[in-house]
Formats: structure tokens, sequence, C-alpha cells
């Protein structure tokens, strides 16, 4: 590259970086769109390098991906410090209600305690009755509770008496006000796919298939303090067991050699719940699979057809700030 291009080169990137609202100017905006930035440097600090994408996604939840996607044009992106945005106003009141929730706390986040349990039996739920306040959920199978904090220590302490309860080996997980938590377990099971030649005879053609449980929750405190909102995303894969098929390899006569098929289990579950600060949530899945290393019966491949079902609950506690 030549001296001249060089130095043209230099000047247009300082027009990018240092006036882009001229370049803005230049988008069409028939709804009124503007331009705004928004410093989001306190929470980035707080949580760690790449947590800006935090508020990117919250935004996207709360307003919507459609409103970024229509006939109006709009820009979102965010850096280390700054979130752009290029939008109608009514939607950057919305956007800067987001960023308030997150960079206002920063100083003194709230934390948050997940632990997720399983249960055998989904009889508990008659034993804690009195202490459970139902609140709405969407996905069909699906409920949610409110419940205080002591109420919430009873309960765990209850569960956790049971001999058919079992809790993710990970234990109770902290997550700090827009940083999402996430439990996991799992394990990858290996079998054989098919058989292939291999000079005079042949060879087993291995495959696998991960086979575990994935919790993610990312709570966000109301810009007053009194309320949390929490996105929940649960994904679970679970083998259920192994059909054998024989086949027969092309390089031996009539010999009929087994390979197996794997049936497989997979729940998908994604909601949003608010509730009040001073209160912990609980959340239960239904009776879906609990492939949790060391803890699933089914241990090996003869046994697959013991497969369990849990009735899997999620606890998120807030750890108020003045509060141990």
């Amino acid at each position: 590259m030549s001296p001249i291009q060089m130095a043209c080169t230099a000047i247009l990137a300082a027009a990018f970086f240092v006036v882009p609202e001229a370049l803005y100017a230049q988008l069409p905006a028939d709804s009124g769109q503007v331009w705004k930035t928004y410093d989001i440097s306190p929470f980035v600090t707080q949580a760690g390098p790449g947590s800006q994408k935090h508020v990117v996604d919250w935004v996207l939840q709360e307003t919507g991906s459609p409103q970024w996607h229509g006939d109006t044009v709009a820009s979102l992106s965010a850096d280390a410090s700054t979130l752009r945005c290029f939008h109608t106003p009514e939607m950057q009141v919305r956007v800067e209600e987001v960023v308030q929730r997150f960079v206002g706390d920063s100083a003194t986040p709230h934390r948050f305690s997940v632990r997720v349990l399983g249960v055998g039996s989904p009889t508990w739920r008659n034993d804690m009755r009195s202490m459970l306040r139902p609140i709405s959920a969407a996905t069909p199978g699906v409920q949610a509770w409110m419940l205080s904090r002591e109420e919430a220590a009873v309960l765990v302490a209850r569960l956790r008496s049971r001999s058919d309860c079992e809790e993710l080996p990970t234990g109770a997980v902290l997550a700090a006000n827009g940083i999402p938590a996430v439990l996991t377990g799992g394990r990858k099971r290996a079998y054989v796919q098919d058989v292939a030649p291999a000079g005079p005879g042949w060879q087993p053609v291995a495959g696998s298939c991960d086979e575990g449980m994935a919790i993610d929750v990312h709570p966000l405190i109301s810009r007053d303090g009194t309320a949390v909102e929490a996105v929940v995303r649960c994904r679970i894969d679970q083998i259920e067991r192994m059909a054998p098929v024989g086949t027969t390899p092309p390089t031996v006569d009539g010999q009929r050699v087994p390979i197996e098929v794997p049936q497989m289990s997979a729940v998908r579950i994604g909601e949003r719940f608010r509730w009040p600060a001073n209160s912990a949530l609980l959340i239960g899945l239904g009776l879906v699979p609990w492939p949790v290393p060391g803890q699933n019966k089914a241990g090996s491949p003869a046994l697959f057809s013991d497969a369990k079902r849990t009735d899997v609950v999620v606890l998120v506690e807030p750890r108020l700030t003045d509060t141990p």
C-alpha cells in the first residue's frame, strides 16, 4: 500500500470512529430514528471481558428481535465501553431502561443463588403446598412458585432429606446481576455406529452421543430494585436405549454383526419470569430425563432401558446486597 493510500485509509478510519453520527445521518430515518450511545463500561468492567453481549441479548429479549429486522432501519451494537443504537425515540427509551438496569447495579451488584435438584416423585408438591405461591408459566408442563427466603431454606432441607432427591454436582451456583449462571452435568456415550471393510475383514465404526443437562439462568434486577426478571433455558438430552441392528459386513459371508442406533429423548425449555426481589423463585420442569454422571442408574448400554425420569426443580434465590 502506498503512503497516499495509507493516509486515505487513516482518514476514513478516523471518520468512522470519531463522528459515527455523520454516517448514520445518511441512513433512512422515515420513522424518526435517532442515533444514541450508552455508557456500559461500569457493567463490563465489573462483569469481565465480553460481557457486553449480555446487554445486547437483554435488549433484544426486552424489545423483540423483529423490531430490529423489520421495515424500520435500525442498528444495535456494543463494545467494552459503549452500546450504540439507531432506532426510534420510543425504542431508545426502552433501550436506556435496560442499560440502566445493568449499569445502575454495577458498583455493588445483587447476587443470585441458583441450584438444581431432581426428585424421584412429584408428590413433594403436596408436602410443600402451604409455602408455594404459584405464578404463571407459558411452557406446558412447567410450573413456577414464589416463596420467602426462609421458606426456600426449609424446602431445600426437606427435599435433600428425601432418599429420592439428587442435586447437580455443581451444587448452588452464584450469579451476579445481568450475568447468566450455567449449571451442567453430562457425559459422552460411545457406541458402534456401523462397520467398514478393513483388509481381509472388517472393523467397527465408532459413534458417540452427548448426553447431559444444561440449565442457564440469566437474572436482572429492576431499575428500582424491587423485582427480578430471569430468562431460564433448559436443554436435556438422554439416551433411552440402544436399538440393536444386525448387519452383514461386505467382507464376511453370512456373518451378521450387531450395530446400534440410539433412541434419544430431548427436552428444550425457555421461559421468562418476574417476581419480587425479596422472594425466591422455584421452577418445576416436570418429569424429565436426569442424565447426570454418577447418579443415573443407566450406567451401561445394557441398562439404557432404565433411564430415569425425575421431577427437576430450579431454585433462584436473590442474595440482596445488604444480606449475607
